[in-house]
């Protein structure tokens, strides 16, 4: 017994020794891709980004493109070229705005390859409620004391959805206009015809009297909201960006990115202390 007790304890060492090796793993370069980032609100033109994608080994941000045609056509038959800004790789459109259960088809051309889309600007949902509420933690309620810290800031936004249609929602939230990296889309598969809720949470610890929280109330259509059902929990960008883990999109042409026609409703919170 002692024997092999002796030779189980000279076993150990040797174990955890031998395993202590370095591998260095080799991570393909793969060509860049077109990423598509457009979007045209209710009664807003279209904002169409264009940038490529970067290797994993870089951590700086999607290049835009520059050298690209962007054309938007309505189901009207009514097109327009979009207008280069000084911001690289986005286009704007200065005449076609969004208009309620109208089709756009966006097609661009950059780095010999087309890329197009349509999305469509479904029936308008709403806003019923609007509420910030400060808190000591979520659910826990306002301080009872002021020097109590109160860091966390609960964001809460009603809607009624229409009993007679099938509909999908998205809520971006802004701290001081910036997005906040969270996913909020919702449809009605349990919930049609009734009272739904957004319900945000922010923790900011460094809130002023003047800090502004905001949210983007947006009613889209199928294919949008199965793109960024597709991102699940992962983290977006300043402008809600496309996703490198190659999410389902509406773009034909491209793997990254997406197309967004939907409603638009905003309202904003003024902090005072």
């Amino acid at each position: 017994m002692a024997i092999k007790l002796l030779k189980l304890f000279l076993l150990v060492p040797f174990f955890f020794f031998s395993c202590n090796e370095i591998i260095d793993i080799d991570i393909n370069s793969s060509d860049p891709q077109i990423v598509v980032e457009a979007t045209i609100g209710l009664k807003e033109p279209a904002e169409v980004r264009i940038s490529e994608s970067i290797s994993l080994d870089d951590n700086g941000v999607y290049p835009g493109i520059e050298n690209a045609t962007v054309k938007l056509i309505d189901s009207d038959g009514k097109s327009e070229l979009l207008t280069k800004t000084t911001t690289a790789g986005k286009f704007v459109s200065n005449n076609i705005l969004g208009e309620i259960n109208k089709t756009y088809h966006l097609e661009i051309k950059a780095n010999n390859k087309i890329v197009i889309s349509n999305s469509t600007i479904p029936n308008a949902v709403p806003i019923d409620s609007f509420k910030v509420t400060n808190t000591i933690y979520p659910g826990g309620g306002a301080p009872l004391r002021p020097e109590i810290p109160a860091p966390f800031y609960e964001v809460s936004v009603k809607f009624s959805d229409p009993i007679n249609e099938k509909n999908y929602y998205r809520c971006v939230l802004y701290l001081n206009g910036i997005a906040q990296n969270r996913n909020n889309i919702y449809d009605d598969r349990f919930t049609n015809g009734k009272q739904m809720e957004s319900f945000m949470v922010i923790y900011y610890p460094e809130m002023e009297s003047g800090d502004k929280i905001s949210v983007e109330f947006q009613c889209i259509d199928k294919s949008v909201y199965e793109y960024f059902k597709s991102m699940g929990n992962s983290a977006m960008g300043p402008r809600n960006s496309s996703s490198p883990a190659n999410p389902y999109t509406n773009l034909t042409g491209s793997l990254l990115g997406y197309f967004s026609a939907h409603t638009v409703e905003r309202r904003e919170f003024v902090v005072l202390k």
